[in-house]
């Protein structure tokens, strides 16, 4: 018992020792860590590795082949029997077949080749060219992977304080519940009031305490998702601010959102890459009917006593030309073109999305922030009402179904307010992510701004 009291007590230290974590804190840790920015970045080192693999095609290939070499038979060469004559005095003479060794049975042997591309048209600059464009590209669609999953995070952490901000209201509303239950309670001793008063209220306190438990379990996995989100694991423990404040001012209107979107955007930056690596393949496919002008350098040696010379060093200059493959070079210039003309539809629809997605989700940003100044006004009216109701109760000017009317209007108001606010960061983050912003950047500067 004492150990579980003092190992609570340690990890509440440690937790009111950790700071809050703020939601730039939270986009830099979606950036480092999470599934998002590792893919990205695994992408782009294989992208990498295709653009190096090319470039190595700049240096001579050297290949060294050795061994050692057992025979079931002695490598021989038959010669055919002849007659020879006739000869005078001898007659004719028969010479008989006769084999001749030309290699050892059991021999060590190698072979030594440096061989070099020296020339082929621009083959190899027009595919280096096409892989450094889809390098780009690969480059620029994961930092628009990463992103959309910042905007993701963002939205998780603002629904988690939003929630949290709802279990503060029904705490609220619990509380004002049962100080109506003991008002309701006084007046029913004094006679003023009916029964129904006090089981009425505590119906509302239980249906509270129903919407509490409900809220805490929403939290726990709440909390679990954004965890996911940043890439930590799911129980992670984590130390969230009590509030956010509004949501910084954006300083576009919707023409600029509209220039701007196309432009800016990471997801269309990545399909202008993508077009230009297209247009380097086509090209890089044209050049395969061309030749190759090729070098060969090479070094071998045979262990055989019939060699006079075991050791041979050969240099090979000469020219590699296909020149008839059925169609299959055509076919695969066909190939690139019609991948070319996808990509350049891709980004013609991307730019247009992009456009409309931005100007929406401004309109929607502004309309968040009209919703949250109707609330707060509501809110206001909402407490100031159910003050009033509360009193005239007190009075028996009022009934009980008044002031739980009242404490429900307030309720909502509060959550209506919290929804508003949550839902204008979410919309807020997804429109700087349309915009190819840096999340972390904008709201770290904003903040301290507020």
């Amino acid at each position: 018992m004492i150990r579980s009291a003092l190992a609570l007590l340690l990890v509440s230290g440690a937790l009111a020792a950790q700071a809050p974590l703020t939601l730039a804190g939270a986009l830099r840790q979606a950036g480092a860590s999470s599934a998002q920015a590792e893919l990205a970045t695994l992408a782009l080192r294989g992208a990498q590795g295709e653009r190096d693999e090319v470039k190595a095609s700049w240096f001579p290939e050297i290949e060294l082949k050795g061994g050692h070499l057992n025979l079931d038979r002695d490598a021989a060469l038959r010669t055919e029997s002849f007659t020879v004559g006739p000869i005078p005095g001898l007659g004719s003479l028969t010479v008989p077949s006769l084999e001749q060794p030309v290699a050892q049975k059991s021999s060590w042997r190698y072979h030594l080749t440096a061989s070099y591309l020296l020339y082929d048209f621009g083959r190899r600059s027009s595919a280096l060219e096409a892989l450094r464009a889809k390098e780009l590209a690969v480059d620029l669609g994961g930092r628009d992977a990463v992103g959309r999953a910042k905007a993701d995070v963002a939205s998780r952490y603002v629904t988690l304080l939003n929630l949290r901000a709802r279990r503060k209201v029904v705490d609220q509303r619990r509380q004002a519940l049962q100080d109506h239950l003991r008002d309701a309670r006084s007046l029913f001793e004094q006679g003023v009031v009916a029964r129904n008063d006090l089981l009425r209220t505590e119906v509302a306190l239980r249906a509270v305490d129903d919407a509490g438990r409900s809220l805490d379990n929403a939290l726990v996995s709440a909390r679990e998702s954004l965890n996911i989100a940043m890439g930590l694991a799911p129980g992670t423990a984590q130390v969230l601010p009590e509030s956010l404040p509004p949501p910084p001012a954006l300083p576009w209107n919707e023409a600029a959102v509209r220039a701007l979107a196309p432009q800016a955007n990471a997801g269309v930056k990545a399909l202008e890459a993508k077009v230009k690596a297209a247009e380097g393949q086509v090209d890089f496919r044209r050049r395969d009917f061309a030749p190759n002008v090729v070098a060969q350098l090479g070094h071998s040696y045979e262990e055989n006593r019939f060699l006079a010379h075991p050791q041979q060093t050969t240099l090979y200059l000469g020219l590699s030309w296909k020149l008839f493959d059925g169609g299959a070079r055509s076919a695969r210039i066909s190939r690139s073109r019609a991948e070319e003309g996808s990509a350049r539809r891709e980004l013609l629809e991307a730019r247009r999305q992009a456009e409309n997605a931005a100007a929406a989700a401004l309109r929607a940003h502004d309309e968040a922030l009209a919703e949250m100044g109707t609330a707060r006004a509501n809110v206001d009216a909402a407490v100031e009402n159910l003050r009033i109701v509360s009193e005239q109760y007190q009075q028996a000017y009022a009934k009980s179904a008044d002031v739980l009317d009242a404490e429900t209007v307030l309720a909502e108001s509060r959550f209506s307010l919290s929804d508003r606010l949550c839902r204008a960061y979410a919309v807020q983050a997804g429109l700087l992510a349309l915009l190819g912003e840096d999340l972390e950047t904008f709201y770290a500067t904003r903040s301290l701004e507020h």
